[in-house]
């Protein structure tokens, strides 16, 4: 990729992350991010807030999990879904925190990927937002958006485009994964990306661009009745 587009990408990138609503982005205490990363799993960042709040607002360590009857934990994280899988995980996860780490979150990518519940993603969110050690989550935004850009191959799996996207984007991790995303959320949409307004539309790879623009409804629009 040549320099000039990579340089333009990063700087729309940066530009969506001062859109981002800060909250979701700040690197802090790394037991809370551990837990509002599962939680996260398959649901939308506002669920992920009320449940991560509802919980911490009676627990704040693994201990605390653990003794914590099973169907209190699912209560008070249903606001996040699939409430039961994800509290037989973190009861699972806290266990092994209290037993095997004296109730620390290990700081090695290795062991946090042998907790139960924890994929690459959630481990790189504990990494990056907890640790605060340069990578680069990979969720579905960052999937799409960096394979659509071209910087890295459309057939990479999940380490080659964490890798890869290291490699690019050398510094501001947090800035750049929190710009990803929003970039995603708002423009590079996965399933209709609104191409027609996004100012990387001719540096983008993506072979089925959506430039039309939709139609806003008038006053004489075809589903007005003229008869």
């Amino acid at each position: 990729m040549r320099m000039e587009s990579l340089n333009k990408i990063r700087k729309t990138i940066l530009e969506y992350d001062t859109m981002r609503n800060k909250k979701y982005h700040v690197v802090g205490d790394v037991f809370h991010v551990l837990v509002g990363a599962i939680l996260s799993q398959r649901t939308r960042d506002e669920n992920t807030d009320r449940a991560a709040k509802k919980l911490f607002s009676v627990v704040s360590s693994p201990e605390e999990i653990v003794k914590m009857g099973v169907n209190r934990l699912q209560k008070l994280i249903k606001p996040s879904g699939f409430y039961r899988q994800k509290a037989k995980n973190l009861k699972k996860m806290c266990k092994v925190l209290v037993e095997e780490y004296h109730g620390k979150v290990p700081r090695n990518r290795e062991n946090l990927l042998k907790l139960p519940g924890v994929g690459f993603k959630t481990a790189d969110i504990v990494m990056l937002y907890g640790f605060g050690v340069s990578t680069i989550p990979v969720d579905v935004h960052v999937d799409v958006v960096s394979k659509r850009l071209g910087l890295v191959d459309k057939n990479a799996k999940y380490e080659e485009t964490r890798k890869t996207l290291e490699a690019r984007f050398d510094k501001d991790m947090v800035s750049v994964n929190s710009g990803m995303v929003e970039f995603g959320q708002k423009i590079c949409l996965t399933a209709h990306p609104k191409c027609y307004m996004c100012t990387l539309v001719k540096i983008c790879k993506y072979e089925k661009k959506n430039l039309v623009p939709p139609k806003k409804p008038g006053i004489y629009s075809s589903s007005s009745n003229l008869n």
